[in-house]
């Protein structure tokens, strides 16, 4: 009956080794889901702008057994599938700097171009 206690140095120790332990499932559950992304991006891609830019399907019957299997693959997985139109105003609201980041240089270079032309005129002799 001898209970000997950890000393804080052997607690520390089993601490490291456990943490370590963790950090390594969670590692590879990382690296998993990493090579699996990389394996299937182009699918992925494809069939996300699809379900943004189509998110409704012509056959009624076949959007409904695709939406109710997707709800129940969104219930398992936690996840809302369906967007609505806060949804894509969110989208486009998170897409709104990269958008202006494409239309400064070209609202500059038209601006350019427009106060070059005034001044040009403004000196220009008018010909009869």
């Amino acid at each position: 009956m001898n209970n000997r206690q950890q000393t804080p140095l052997e607690r520390l120790l089993a601490d490291k080794i456990r943490l370590q332990e963790e950090c390594r499932v969670q590692e590879q559950k990382l690296n998993n889901t990493l090579s699996y992304f990389q394996e299937n991006a182009g699918s992925l891609l494809i069939s996300g702008f699809s379900n943004l830019l189509f998110p409704t399907s012509k056959n009624k019957n076949k959007a409904k057994d695709t939406k109710e299997i997707t709800q129940k693959e969104s219930k398992i997985a936690g996840q809302s599938v369906s967007l609505n139109l806060n949804d894509y105003l969110s989208i486009a609201k998170s897409l709104l700097p990269v958008a202006w980041e494409i239309a400064q240089p070209i609202i500059i270079n038209w601006g350019i171009r427009k106060t070059k032309k005034m001044i040009t005129s403004l000196f220009q002799r008018k010909k009869k």
